[in-house]
């Protein structure tokens, strides 16, 4: 199981929580083609839990970290305990990323009137860079990997319009940490799906962290109009939430070289 198509252990990984159990949960990683991998109850936070409903839910994304590999058994279980928040963070960010930039790459290919050969293209261009984000940063520094890259010319051609279209559509974006916990014994568990539910109906991204922390990512127009889907989001927790905690904690984005395919 453990190998080239699979996370090794100590990876971050997006994983989507398919089903729970009172022992844990099982797990899909989108990136690893939708691999099974199993959330021990211990691994989802640090504190006692009494019932696991209360911290995580079918269909929730999860940030986790691959901790265990069984040959044997060739099962592999992750944690999301173990994950610190500038780890999630990190994770989502390169996750929407790829995804954006595979996007830009199908594009460039329709764009080319090549579709019927997508999956070969795909296969080329994971082949030659591993990620459709390494290929967009070879194609931005005009790296001699990408001059000799098998992917047709028309297509490469596409591929940097679209980079430079999408410089130009700059987008702004804000991070926040939120700590939520409710005071409701009885069905906790359903009134913070709601919530975030509601977070997500605003344009905010959510991810779990850990118990009580959740990680939201506003993309804006500007830095106000990104702050402003944070606002609304405060706004849904406080008009959904009855009893409980709710804290809100802004966090310094990292600049550097990776900031041009970020605006992609």
């Amino acid at each position: 199981m453990e190998g080239k198509n699979t996370p090794r252990v100590g990876e971050i990984v997006i994983a989507n929580i398919s089903k729970i159990m009172p022992f844990g949960a099982y797990c899909r990683l989108p990136e690893y083609n939708n691999l099974e991998v199993f959330l021990p109850i211990k691994e989802v936070s640090s504190g006692w839990i009494k019932n696991i409903h209360e911290f995580i839910h079918e269909g929730q994304k999860i940030v986790c970290k691959v901790v265990f590999f069984d040959k044997e058994r060739q099962t592999m279980d992750v944690s999301i305990k173990k994950v610190t928040p500038q780890d999630s963070k990190q994770k989502i960010n390169e996750f929407n990323l790829e995804r954006r930039l595979t996007g830009l790459f199908l594009q460039a290919v329709r764009q080319a009137a090549m579709d019927q050969k997508k999956a070969e293209l795909q296969s080329i261009a994971t082949t030659e860079f591993g990620t459709y984000t390494n290929l967009m940063r070879n194609a931005t520094d005009s790296t001699k990997e990408f001059a000799g890259s098998k992917l047709p010319k028309k297509v490469k051609d596409n591929m940097l319009v679209l980079i430079e279209s999408s410089k130009k559509k700059k987008r702004y974006v804000v991070s926040y940490i939120m700590r939520l916990s409710t005071f409701n014994t009885i069905n906790g568990a359903t009134e913070l799906r709601g919530i975030i539910s509601a977070i997500k109906h605003t344009g905010v991204e959510v991810s779990y962290v850990s118990a009580p922390k959740y990680h939201l990512m506003a993309e804006g127009e500007d830095y106000a109009d990104a702050e402003a889907k944070i606002k609304r989001a405060a706004e849904a927790v406080k008009g959904k939430l009855k009893k409980g905690n709710f804290e809100l904690e802004k966090e310094k984005l990292k600049k550097d070289k990776e900031d041009i395919m970020a605006t992609l």
